[in-house]
């Protein structure tokens, strides 16, 4: 369990996330995230709209040579 304390900005108070965090749920700062409220609890999670077609495109733009060559 990870035990973080809010951060005030202005009037307001974040939660301020580090990048060891953001990369395990895969939270990047240009992504939208949903945050929910459960009970005593807040859920946030990414709002990527990733498609299937999207994922295959990033896999074959950062692999793509590699699995050509698997192919063969």
């Amino acid at each position: 369990m990870l035990q973080k304390s809010l951060t005030k900005v202005g009037n307001s108070y974040a939660l301020v996330l580090d990048r060891t965090l953001m990369d395990l749920v895969g939270i990047t700062p240009d992504v939208p995230v949903t945050i929910q409220a459960k009970g005593d609890s807040l859920i946030i999670s990414s709002s990527s709209t990733m498609t299937i077609d999207n994922a295959i495109d990033e896999v074959f733009q950062t692999h793509g040579e590699a699995l050509r060559r698997l192919s063969r």
